[in-house]
């Protein structure tokens, strides 16, 4: 199967890097090249599509819903983003700084943090990527950032050094708050504003957080700004109504509408337990 779709993926120019096996029982990694926002967005829809056709054809069904089952390996979407200048020369790596991040990119993720329990309605948008938003499950569960850390919201991802090469030219932060339940435009809108913001009001580079936040004292938690993301969909709807600047992202019709098939989502599988929305979202997505 792997080798068919990486053909395919070729075939409709998607640029695909790799498919490889993944942790979780029959899971796949498909990852694409680097590309503008919108390309990245427009070859995610392409990805699942094609995947989707291909499972169709050998008798299978492809899934990315966020959780097969609430106790299987979680399916999530990482977004990877950097930065180059008007020449493309990369502006996300400064190794004099910690972690190896540089004042703007820093200032970046600091935006995407102060506002992500207010979008991760946006990024994980169905009730089971909530089963999935939790400690200890290679996820995201609170504000933070992390150099190598698959626990953490924003992951400095690893680079390599051999043969000469240049570190700079790799160098990319992970958002892994976020799962195919999520529209990738809408997704990819809400990390760039985000980060926009952060830019704009020149924040801080984030602590780099090392441990276990779980295992912390209130105190320290908010001394690193870690903050604890929405448990649910109606609590990630009232943050997202509760953040202004998101939602003055957006016309007001968009967020009026978007909260309320939401709710009303929510509302329908009000009555139904884990077991059987994972394996509802498992047919729909």
């Amino acid at each position: 199967f792997a080798p068919n779709l990486m053909a395919a993926l070729e075939e409709a120019g998607v640029a695909p890097e790799v498919v490889i096996a993944e942790f979780g029982d029959e899971q796949f990694e498909v990852t694409h090249e680097p590309a503008d926002a919108l390309t990245a967005a427009d070859r995610a829809v392409a990805i699942r599509e094609i995947t989707r056709e291909l499972a169709r054809n050998a008798g299978w069904r492809a899934s990315f819903t966020p959780k097969t089952a609430p106790t299987a390996v979680g399916n999530g979407v990482h977004i990877h983003f950097s930065f180059v200048d008007e020449a493309g020369k990369p502006m996300t790596y400064d190794p004099a700084l910690a972690g190896g991040l540089s004042a703007k990119a820093g200032a970046f993720c600091a935006g995407v943090l102060r506002h992500l329990p207010g979008m991760t309605a946006m990024t994980a948008s169905s009730v089971s990527s909530f089963y999935r938003l939790k400690p200890h499950s290679w996820s995201s569960s609170y504000t933070w950032l992390a150099d190598r850390d698959r626990e953490a919201s924003l992951r400095i991802c690893p680079t390599v050094t051999i043969g000469g090469r240049d570190p700079a030219r790799q160098y990319n932060i992970e958002y892994r708050a976020a799962d195919a339940t999520g529209n990738p435009y809408l997704s990819l809108a809400a990390i760039i504003r985000a980060g926009l913001e952060g830019l704009k009001a020149g924040l801080p580079s984030p602590p780099l957080v090392t441990g276990d936040p779980t295992l912390m004292s209130e105190a320290e938690r908010a001394s690193l700004g870690l903050v604890r993301l929405p448990e649910t969909l109606p609590a990630a709807l009232d943050a997202l109504l509760a953040d202004g600047t998101v939602t003055g992202w957006f016309a007001p019709v968009f967020i009026e509408t978007f909260v309320g098939l939401k709710r009303h989502e929510a509302e329908r599988l009000a009555g139904l337990d884990p077991a059987s929305i994972c394996d509802l979202y498992r047919t729909l997505y």
